[in-house]
């Protein structure tokens, strides 16, 4: 009975030292969190570098393409013109013919012709004449024929270089298409690199500011920080983060008008421009993110629910109200709503992933990690589409 009492004792603390391992929220993990961003922001720089040198490749080749193309139009117009030329020259050589034969009257029957061979006054000037005659005539009809086969020669290049330019033209529209895939790329990871860059200045304000906690109540890097840190009071629950608005999104996989089907992290409530936005529970204020690419301003509150460890993250935000380690309560305005095409006009540019005014609303389980939870287990908020105008 003892060696079983035992055996469950020594299976139950390992998994008590695993969990408490694999679950370690530490000053040490959110600076392992930044080591990893920092690598992350510089593999993106790098996939930057080379996306932006196909870029500039694909624009290379699509250039010397149409300088091909305009050489071969320059030829079709010198073989336009070479041809006119031939065709001027059979139609001066076919007059010289018909007045030749005219002169002879070759083509009238006449007999000028048999005058002139039997006028010959020796065996050798009749050859002779009738030598003359023979040859002025073939080589006029040779000489034309040749041009003949000159035009045919040259309208068959004319086809040959539109068939050139029509494969110089189709290889530039998949070099265009592959711009266009490349400028997204570019583009996404632009956004990327934003939005890692936020993250890191973000995490590096909360680690300066758990640094300042760690070192006031003397605790190590590897402790968990809800054990050192006891300025954030507990509480027993969330409320609504806005005193009204309509559910817009929901948490979970969505299709987004842009990044198609994705894990929606929280809910979205569509709310007028400039509108106060509230902590959503007591707790302190863990992260301060600005102008990132795709979240706006954002705020990221600690708390502790039920003697558990929480998150609240408020994204798409215009403005915000409150500073790195403020303990916070449900009455305290952390920022105002933005979001959409106001945003981008009136900030510059950034939040490019929000298409419209609303409050991104995220509960997370515990201080760190990426652990997304359904906000509706947590807050009385209404069914998708419909509003509410209280808190609770």
């Amino acid at each position: 009975m003892m060696k079983k009492s035992l055996k469950i004792l020594f299976i139950f603390l390992c998994f008590f030292s695993f969990t408490s391992f694999s679950n370690a929220e530490t000053l040490k993990h959110l600076k392992e969190q930044l080591a990893s961003d920092e690598a992350n922001q510089a593999s993106i720089e790098q996939r930057k570098k080379e996306v932006q040198s196909k870029i500039k490749a694909a624009e290379n080749e699509i250039s010397a393409l149409e300088k091909n193309i305009e050489q071969y139009e320059n030829d079709i117009v010198d073989l336009l013109n070479e041809i006119d030329k031939l065709e001027s020259d059979i139609s001066a050589r076919e007059v010289e013919i018909d007045s030749l034969l005219s002169f002879l009257q070759v083509a009238n029957g006449d007999n000028v012709y048999l005058e002139y061979i039997f006028g010959a006054k020796s065996l050798t000037d009749f050859i002779y004449r009738g030598t003359v005659v023979e040859e002025l005539t073939a080589y006029n009809d040779e000489l034309i024929n040749e041009m003949y086969v000159m035009i045919e020669k040259e309208k068959k290049m004319q086809i040959e270089l539109k068939e050139k330019i029509s494969i110089e033209e189709k290889s530039i529209a998949e070099l265009d298409n592959k711009l266009k895939s490349y400028d997204v790329s570019l583009s996404d990871l632009e956004n990327a690199h934003s939005d890692v860059a936020a993250d890191i200045q973000a995490r590096k304000k909360t680690i300066e500011y758990y640094e300042k906690i760690y070192k006031e109540n003397n605790c190590k890097e590897d402790i968990d920080l809800v054990e050192c840190i006891t300025s954030t009071p507990n509480t027993t629950g969330f409320v609504r983060p806005l005193e009204k608005g309509t559910i817009s999104s929901e948490w979970g996989y969505r299709i987004c008008p842009v990044h198609g089907r994705e894990i929606h992290s929280g809910i979205d409530i569509a709310v007028a421009m400039e509108t106060p936005v509230y902590a959503a529970a007591m707790g302190t204020v863990s992260g301060i993110t600005t102008k990132s690419s795709c979240g706006g301003n954002i705020v990221t509150i600690n708390h502790i629910v039920n003697g558990k460890e929480y998150r609240s993250v408020y994204m798409h935000l215009s403005s915000i109200s409150v500073r790195m380690g403020q303990v916070v309560d449900i009455t305290t305005v952390i920022g105002k709503s933005g979001g959409g095409g106001y945003t981008l006009k009136k900030n510059g540019g950034w939040d490019t992933c929000s298409t419209g005014a609303h409050l991104h609303f995220t509960i997370k389980s515990g201080w760190s990690g990426s652990t997304t939870l359904n906000p509706r287990n947590f807050v009385n908020f209404p069914a998708y589409g419909k509003s509410f105008y209280t808190r609770f």
